[in-house]
């Protein structure tokens, strides 16, 4: 019985969006940006709202793997918890982003950016930048602040306007069906 060229590109459909969002996630991650305000947090919110779970770190994991390739890396501690941060940010998203509507895409630009923080501000206090006391992980936490907000700012940005984009090639790709359906010009 010969193969339905359907199943083929039903199977292949993930591996597209996990090449593009890692084209996406790189080529956009290169490009200069401030501190904190990077694209990696939307590359995993397009991935947790597109791809199985099984899926969803490998466009995560290649943004960040180029982005340190190409720029150099740091403390292998440090990367291996920025490393962890990003990917567990991505992973807690797929339930929030089951159903896409601007409160869920919020929802998860802020979920993201705090997974990410909790977890990656481990790195300075596994560096010893902070004494290991309660005043030194106050400290720690208290003076990434910045850091968080300019995270949830960067997934509102760069993630909701991805949304955005995925929701006007959507409407696009159905007006066009709908006037091809009833013979328009």
């Amino acid at each position: 019985m010969p193969t339905n060229p359907n199943d083929r590109l039903n199977q292949l459909s993930p591996w597209i969006v996990v090449l593009s969002l890692s084209l996406l996630g790189v080529l956009s991650h290169l490009i200069p940006h401030p501190a904190g305000m990077s694209t990696v947090g939307a590359v995993g919110m397009l991935a947790a709202a597109l791809l199985p779970r099984k899926l969803l770190a490998i466009p995560v994991f290649v943004t960040i793997t180029v982005f340190d390739l190409y720029h150099g890396g740091y403390a292998l501690v440090a990367m291996m918890l920025v490393y962890a941060a990003h990917v567990a940010a991505a992973g807690c998203l797929p339930r929030i982003l089951a159903r896409i509507n601007t409160t869920t895409v919020i929802g998860a630009a802020l979920a993201s950016a705090l997974v990410f923080y909790l977890i990656s501000n481990l790195a300075p206090m596994v560096l010893g930048f902070y004494p290991n006391s309660a005043a030194g992980w106050v400290s720690c936490y208290v003076n990434g602040i910045p850091f968080l907000l300019r995270g949830i700012a960067a997934n509102l940005i760069f993630g909701g306007l991805a949304f955005l984009i995925l929701w006007a090639a959507r409407r696009t790709a159905d007006f066009i069906r709908d006037r091809q359906h009833f013979n328009l010009p």
